[in-house]
């Protein structure tokens, strides 16, 4: 951190990230607050949605395939990628995070970093569950 100025880092996306899939981790044992929270986090989307267009699809992705697991409809993915889907959800909630969502035309960058380091982890995964997904439709 230099004077007022904050350069974003990989690294401490990594350390956030990992701080959240333990949360989600516990959060997985506790359906009904699971749900809760996607619900919440699905909210929080739809008025950030500009912000975090970047990645508005796999998000939504991440939303529904958390959803089927949580709810036991879909339990083809590693329990290790659906606990890195969640901890970035729960990433994206916090309001103050590595960059405060509050602050205009920067505050989600984080979010959508973080965000786009899981997809990219995890990005097989979202794929077979959304070719099972339209199959299922």
């Amino acid at each position: 951190m230099s004077g007022d100025k904050h350069e974003f880092t990989d690294e401490e996306a990594k350390k956030e990230l990992e701080k959240s899939v333990d949360k989600a981790n516990e959060l997985l044992k506790d359906k009904e607050k699971t749900e809760n929270t996607l619900n919440e986090a699905m909210k929080k989307a739809e008025l950030s949605r500009n912000a975090i267009e970047s990645v508005w699809h796999n998000l939504q992705l991440m939303f529904s395939i958390s959803k089927d697991y949580a709810s036991g409809r879909y339990k083809e993915v590693p329990v290790k990628s659906i606990a890195l889907i969640i901890g970035a959800i729960l990433y994206f909630l916090m309001p103050v995070d590595l960059i405060p969502d509050f602050i205009p035309a920067f505050g989600y960058l984080d979010d959508v970093a973080v965000i786009g380091m899981v997809i990219k982890q995890v990005f097989s995964d979202l794929e077979t569950y959304e070719k099972w997904k339209k199959s299922r439709d």
